[in-house]
């Protein structure tokens, strides 16, 4: 039944997908005319005038005209340009319209607004539609000539079969510039009046991408442009440049403080740090010592149960599996007694943990089996060192900072590119594929629902929920045309998606902080055997040290040098008050 729901869901999808407006069946561009007004002081009034006939009844409602922003020179310079709308009109009365971000500039639709209580569609027949924009100073200064430069955009207009006008009003004293392209194959200019250019574009067959018109002017013909204006216009032309690499090089920065540690290898440890033992259980570095592997948990528990003895908490008849406790601090006494509260709670979270769990056990008189509390806290025995040894790492704010600015200079450059709806699809995407190898890898995150409504919901879910997005951002990615002004910037917004997911996985990693109570423990276990100094042999010193040579495999090294201290010192035999007799 869930398949068959879900294979209807799909279905349908599809269809609704594969129903989207095609422009060319509903509607036809009859003419396109523009006139361009230049001022002195560099900026155009733009009018653009279009016949449009509407084909069909069912249409898309509206039409999107392509405003200009980004212009590129004979020389390959890029240059963005302001642009304010000044009216968006059909039929001669002001219209509805929403603008979309391009590379080249904006997108502005014209037509009927889309909304769940309004008809979008667009009467058959012939209807005109207009729009009127500022463009900004279209002048750059080369040398002692000052050169204004015009896009000849009409020829992307819809509807190739219709023929493209586009007059020029300029300053007088210009002087047309020959283009370096066949500018005969592209459009005429002829002059229409002694400040006025004519310029006609042809039908055509498919969108075509003209090259640009360019008139020479003497120097001062335009008002002179201070320098903080220029400034202004240079970080204009490079800001979406520039905010397309600025994610990558974040990137860059966070790996080399992430890996800085591992390039400058510090000198082999010739003394043990004694301070890294009063900042960590024992549990903990048994852990560490073994690299998180499954029979960390086994030493951990030991090294606790040995550092219990060693407080005082309670008394051991050996140090082995087989050990017995007893004697065990009472409850009151860790309530009540202020001695027996500094006792407890100078205990790590994990020591006391395991002290618990031995509690927990049924004695023999006085006696508990050591080893029969093991499996009952093993599994929060972990989590407790674990939770120490976060911790230990603290907030990682620098890389959560870091992904978060990479991804708001993606979406900035997703959006000032026109391709954040393509971005989306493609993350969705990702998210989708990285949802269900998590799934498959640790089943243990998502857990089945138990009810029988939970069930279907999360059945649902799953076999139509994430199939019908995958479909989706397919679709909505196979349709959609990427322009090749475009390209570079989906690049770049590729690499800030694997920007976020490098952040996220270095995240992850050992902080320095971590890394360094690592490397002293490995530094520890040397003192235990003897390769390097440390702190002075004696009873205090070797009680105290005791539950991390457990920890580490190494209490009977540690034992042993112990004994020769003892023989050195001509000690008497040491019957410690932690142990009982067996």
């Amino acid at each position: 039944m869930l398949r068959l729901l879900a294979w209807l869901s799909l279905c349908s999808m599809l269809g609704l997908l594969t129903s989207c407006s095609d422009f060319d069946k509903e509607f036809t561009v009859r003419s396109a005319n523009s006139t361009v007004e230049v001022y002195t002081d560099g900026t155009a009034f733009v009018s653009e005038h279009f016949d449009i006939a509407v084909k069909l009844a069912m249409n898309y409602g509206g039409v999107y005209v392509d405003i200009p922003q980004r212009f590129v020179d004979a020389a390959g310079g890029v240059h963005w340009r302001d642009f304010q709308l000044a009216a968006a009109r059909r039929d001669g009365l002001d219209e509805y319209y929403s603008r979309e971000n391009n590379v080249p500039g904006y997108s502005i639709y014209i037509g009927a607004e889309h909304c769940k209580d309004c008809s979008a569609d667009l009467p058959t027949g012939l209807t005109k539609i207009q729009i009127a924009y500022w463009l900004g100073r279209l002048v750059r200064q080369e040398g002692d000539r000052e050169v204004l430069f015009l896009p000849a955009y009409m020829g992307r207009v819809h509807g190739q079969g219709a023929k493209k006008t586009l007059t020029l009003k300029l300053p007088p004293g210009g002087t047309l510039r020959p283009s370096q392209q066949d500018r005969a194959a592209a459009y005429d200019v002829t002059r229409s009046a002694p400040n006025e250019l004519l310029v006609s574009i042809p039908a055509g067959k498919g969108d075509r991408v003209l090259p640009d018109i360019e008139i020479e002017y003497p120097a001062g013909t335009f008002v002179t442009v201070t320098s903080g204006k220029r400034i202004q216009w240079w970080l204009s032309d490079h800001f979406l440049p520039f905010i397309s690499i600025l994610g990558p090089l974040i990137v860059g920065l966070v790996a080399i403080l992430k890996f800085r540690p591992y390039w400058l290898v510090p000198a082999p440890s010739i003394t043990a740090d004694t301070k890294i033992t009063q900042s960590i259980s024992p549990a903990l570095a048994a852990y560490l010592f073994r690299n998180w592997k499954a029979d960390a948990g086994k030493a951990a528990f030991m090294a606790s149960v040995c550092h219990l003895a060693v407080k005082r908490t309670l008394r051991i008849s050996s140090l082995g599996e087989d050990a017995e406790a007893s004697d065990l601090l009472a409850k009151q006494d860790r309530r009540k007694s202020k001695a027996g509260r500094a006792k407890w709670y100078d205990l790590p979270a994990a020591t006391r943990l395991v002290f618990k769990g031995i509690a927990k056990e049924p004695s023999a008189g006085d006696r508990r089996r050591v080893k029969n509390a093991r499996p009952d806290v093993r599994d929060e025995l972990h989590r407790t060192v674990t939770e120490e040894y976060q911790k230990i790492r603290g907030k990682d704010r620098c890389s959560l900072a870091a992904a978060a600015s990479i991804l708001a200079l993606g979406i900035a450059v997703a959006s000032l590119s026109g391709l954040l709806i393509f971005s989306a699809a493609i993350s969705g995407l990702l998210f989708v594929v990285f949802l269900v190898v998590t799934m498959f890898r640790h089943p243990e995150r998502f857990p089945v629902a138990t009810g029988t409504a939970e069930q279907f919901k999360q059945a649902l879910g799953l076999m139509v929920g994430l199939p019908v997005m995958v479909i989706v951002a397919l679709v909505y990615i196979g349709t959609t045309e990427v322009i090749s002004e475009q390209w570079p910037f989906l690049m770049a917004i590729l690499l800030h998606i694997a920007g976020i997911i490098a952040v996220l996985a270095m995240s992850r990693m050992p902080t320095s902080k971590q890394r360094r109570i690592r490397n002293n423990i490995l530094s520890l276990n040397r003192y235990f055997h003897g390769e390097i100094d440390g702190p002075a042999m004696s009873v205090e010193c070797y009680e105290h040290y005791l539950p991390f040579a457990v920890a580490l495999n190494a209490e009977q090294r540690w034992t042993e040098r112990f004994n020769l201290w003892r023989e050195s010192e001509k000690m008497e035999a040491y019957a410690p008050d932690w142990r009982s007799s067996s």
